[in-house]
């Protein structure tokens, strides 16, 4: 079975920031596209919590929500499903604009 994205999906290691009720850590992103984002982290966050992420390279913030945790990679970072609240074209790779 072919899984449905909504939008394409790009690969990008975006240094990020991830912060949820007083909590901040350092994160990069594998994957992003218009609706949400493959995050690596440290930390293994619980599924569903609301946080904030944050694009370096940009400064641009995006309320997310964690929807999936998986199991750490060969560099120990936990990878995470995360889900904007709103579309984001603008979360791009240093400026680089998402399309559908």
């Amino acid at each position: 079975m072919r899984e449905q994205r909504r939008s394409r999906c790009i690969l990008a290691s975006l240094p990020s920031e991830i912060q949820s009720n007083g909590r901040t850590q350092r994160a990069l992103t594998a994957v992003i596209n218009l609706n949400g984002a493959l995050i690596l982290s440290s930390i293994n966050w619980p599924e569903d919590p609301d946080f904030t992420i944050k694009n370096h390279d940009t400064g641009l913030q995006i309320r997310d929500r964690v929807v999936w945790c998986g199991s750490q990679n060969s560099t120990r970072s936990y990878k995470l499903g995360a889900e904007f609240q709103a579309s984001s074209p603008e979360f791009g790779v240093n400026n680089t604009i998402l399309k559908a």
